[in-house]
C-alpha cells in the first residue's frame, strides 16, 4: 500500500530527492566543521582535505538555499497529493447524487490525503537521510573501529524486539480508534442532517443519549491509542539513548587504548547520534503513517471503486477523445422533465463573446445547465462541439468534466487555506496562479489579511464574507483551465463590489473561453454580448438593447429588477 504512494507524483520525485539531499549535506556540514576544530585542536593546523571540502559543500549549499529551494521544496509533495486527489474525485465526478452530505465525507477524505504530506515531505526525506548518514557510519566504523558497529545493531534488534512485542496489540488499539472515529463521524453527520426529523419525532433525547455513548468510546479508544503511543516512545527512548550512552562509553575504552584519535572518536560520536536521532524521528513518522493506513486503505479502495488503479492511466488518456472546445452549437434543442420547458432552441456559443441566458424562475435556465453539462438528456435535437455530439451517459459525462465545468451561487470551498482551495484542481503552481489572478483582477482582498493566501477559510468558507468565498470559488473555477464555462447567478447573493469584480473577471475570461452566465441582474446583462431570453418555453436572442425593444417579456423583467433595485435603496 505505502509503494503505492511512490507511484504518485513520479515525474516530480526528482525535486523530493534533491531536497533531501541537501538536507542531509547541512548536516554533514555540521560534523565536518566539527571534524575541522577537532583537528586544529590535536595538531594545530587544517589539512587541504578541510580548505577544499568544507567551502565547497558550504557554497553548494548556499546557492541551493537562495537561487534554487523556492521551485524545489516539497514539489514533489504538492504534485502527488494533487494526482492523489484527482483519482480520488474522478470517482465522485461520475456519481449524480453529489450533496451536501457527500461533500462533506470528501472533506473528511480530502482533509486524511492532506495528511500525506507528512510521508512525502518528511518521511521520504528523513529515511533518505537516515540511509545517508548509517552508510557514512558504517564506512568510517570499519576503517576506524569495527567492534563498535555491534552496538547499532544490538540497539536495532532491541527496538524491533519490543516493537514485535506491542504491534499486535497497537495494530487492534488503531484497528478500535479508527472504527471508532468513523462512526463519529458518520453519526454526526447523520445527526447534523436529519436534525428536522430527530426534533419532529421527539427522538432529541435518545439521540443524545446515544451520542453521548458514542461519544465515551471514542474517548476511551483516543486514550488508549495514546497509552500505546507512550510505551512505544519509551521502548525507542530507551534503546536509541542507550545505545548513544553504550557507543559513547565504546569510543571512550578505544580511545584510552590508543585505538582511536579523540578526533575520530568525536566523528564517530557525532555520526553516530546523529544516526539515532534520525533513527527516532522515522520511528515517530512510521506511528504516524501506521495510524493514516486505515483511512489510506479506504481512499484507495475509494479509488479503485469504479476503476481499478491499472486503468488509471488509461482513465487520464480518456479525455483527449474529446478536443479543445472552440463552439458549442445547439440545434433545434427541446428539454424539460414529463412536458417541455424550452422548445426548439437553436443558438451558437464561441469563444471571444460573453453570452448570457435569463427567463423567469422555472423557465428552464437550470434544466438547460444541467443539459449542456451532459446531465440531463434532451427531449428532442442536439448539442455538437467540434464535429462531435453531446452525450448522455456516464463515461461521457466524466470526459465531459474534463472540459467544461459549472459553478453556482453556493459553491462548497474545503477546509484549509485559501491557497489550497485555489490549487486543488489547478495545473499551475502557486506563483502562476496569483499571476493569473492580478491578471483577472481576482482575490485582491487577501493583500490585507495577515495570512494572505495562507489565511485559512473554515469549513465551507465560514470565516470569509459570503463575496470573498464566491471570489475563490470563481477563481478555483479560472485555475480549473477548462474550455467552455457555466456561471449560474455567481453575482445574486454577493455585495456589489465583489458582484463587480466577478463580473469584470468573467469579460476577461470570456476572451479566452466560452462563457454562458445564467442571470436576471440587470448589470450582467448589460455586460453580455448576447442573451438568450427564455418565455412562453422559447428563446428569443439578441442583445441587451434589442432584446428591451422587442421583447415585452424581457422588458417586464427588467422593470422587475429596478422596482426591487429601488426598493434595496429605500430600506437601506
Amino acid at each position: 500500500m505505502y509503494g503505492r504512494l511512490f507511484t504518485y507524483g513520479r515525474k516530480k520525485l526528482k525535486y523530493g530527492l534533491i531536497e533531501a539531499f541537501f538536507t542531509w549535506l547541512e548536516s554533514l556540514e555540521v560534523l565536518l566543521f566539527l571534524w575541522a576544530l577537532a583537528d586544529y585542536y590535536n595538531s594545530h593546523r587544517l589539512g587541504f582535505f578541510f580548505y577544499l571540502i568544507i567551502p565547497v559543500i558550504f557554497l553548494s549549499i548556499i546557492v541551493y538555499r537562495f537561487l534554487f529551494s523556492e521551485k524545489i521544496v516539497q514539489v514533489w509533495s504538492n504534485s502527488a497529493i494533487k494526482e492523489i486527489q484527482k483519482d480520488f474525485l474522478n470517482v465522485y465526478l461520475r456519481k449524480n447524487n453529489f450533496n451536501q452530505k457527500i461533500s462533506a465525507l470528501i472533506q473528511r477524505d480530502l482533509k486524511a490525503i492532506t495528511d500525506l504530506n507528512s510521508f512525502y515531505a518528511l518521511i521520504v526525506p528523513t529515511l533518505i537521510k537516515l540511509s545517508l548518514t548509517g552508510l557514512l557510519l558504517i564506512i568510517f566504523i570499519i576503517i576506524w573501529q569495527p567492534l563498535a558497529i555491534f552496538i547499532p545493531f544490538l540497539s536495532i534488534i532491541l527496538i524491533g524486539l519490543g516493537m514485535m512485542a506491542l504491534a499486535k496489540h497497537g495494530d487492534k488499539e488503531n484497528a478500535r480508534y479508527i472504527n471508532s472515529f468513523v462512526h463519529m463521524g458518520e453519526r454526526f453527520l447523520d445527526d447534523f442532517f436529519e436534525m428536522n426529523a430527530i426534533i419532529m419525532y421527539r427522538r432529541d433525547r435518545a439521540f443524545s443519549a446515544d451520542f453521548h455513548r458514542d461519544s465515551e468510546n471514542f474517548r476511551k479508544r483516543t486514550m488508549a491509542v495514546l497509552a500505546y503511543q507512550l510505551q512505544t516512545l519509551n521502548i525507542l527512548d530507551f534503546a536509541i539513548y542507550g545505545g548513544i550512552g553504550a557507543f559513547a562509553l565504546f569510543l571512550s575504552f578505544g580511545t584510552a587504548q590508543g585505538n582511536l584519535s579523540v578526533v575520530q572518536a568525536i566523528i564517530l560520536f557525532v555520526l553516530d547520534a546523529d544516526w539515532f536521532i534520525e533513527f527516532r524521528k522515522s520511528g515517530y513518522f512510521i506511528h504516524v503513517m501506521k495510524q493514516l493506513s486505515p483511512t489510506l486503505k479506504h481512499i484507495f479502495a475509494q479509488i479503485d471503486d469504479k476503476n481499478s488503479f491499472s486503468s488509471q492511466k488509461k482513465q487520464r488518456t480518456i479525455a483527449n477523445d474529446i478536443p479543445k472546445i472552440l463552439e458549442i452549437t445547439i440545434n433545434n434543442l427541446s428539454i424539460g422533465y414529463d412536458k417541455p420547458l424550452i422548445t426548439q432552441l437553436s443558438w451558437s456559443l464561441k469563444i471571444g463573446h460573453l453570452y448570457a441566458l435569463s427567463g423567469q424562475s422555472g423557465s428552464g435556465k437550470s434544466t438547460l445547465a444541467k443539459t449542456l453539462m451532459a446531465q440531463q438528456k434532451s427531449l428532442a435535437g442536439e448539442i455538437s462541439f467540434s464535429d462531435k455530439k453531446l452525450r448522455f451517459d456516464a463515461n461521457f459525462r466524466h470526459d465531459w468534466l474534463k472540459r467544461a465545468i459549472y459553478l453556482g451561487s453556493e459553491p462548497y470551498l474545503f477546509s484549509g487555506s485559501i491557497i489550497d482551495n485555489l490549487l486543488f484542481a489547478s495545473k499551475y503552481d502557486r506563483k502562476e496562479l496569483i499571476k493569473i489572478f492580478d491578471k483577472f483582477g481576482l482575490c485582491s482582498f487577501v493583500s490585507s489579511l495577515p495570512d494572505q493566501y495562507d489565511s485559512q477559510v473554515g469549513e465551507n468558507g465560514k470565516w470569509l464574507s459570503p463575496g470573498q468565498r464566491q471570489q475563490i470559488a470563481f477563481g478555483r473555477a479560472v485555475a480549473a483551465d477548462k474550455n467552455f464555462y457555466i456561471f449560474d447567478e455567481v453575482t445574486s447573493n454577493i455585495d456589489h463590489e465583489n458582484a463587480g469584480i466577478i463580473l469584470r473577471a468573467m469579460k476577461r475570461l470570456a476572451k479566452e473561453k466560452i462563457v454562458l452566465i445564467i442571470t436576471h441582474k440587470i448589470e450582467d446583462l448589460k455586460q453580455s454580448d448576447q442573451i438568450a431570453f427564455i418565455t412562453e418555453k422559447k428563446a428569443v436572442i439578441g442583445p441587451y438593447e434589442s432584446l428591451l425593444k422587442n421583447s415585452p417579456s424581457f422588458k417586464n423583467l427588467i422593470n422587475q429588477q429596478f422596482l426591487l433595485l429601488k426598493g434595496k435603496k429605500q430600506d437601506a
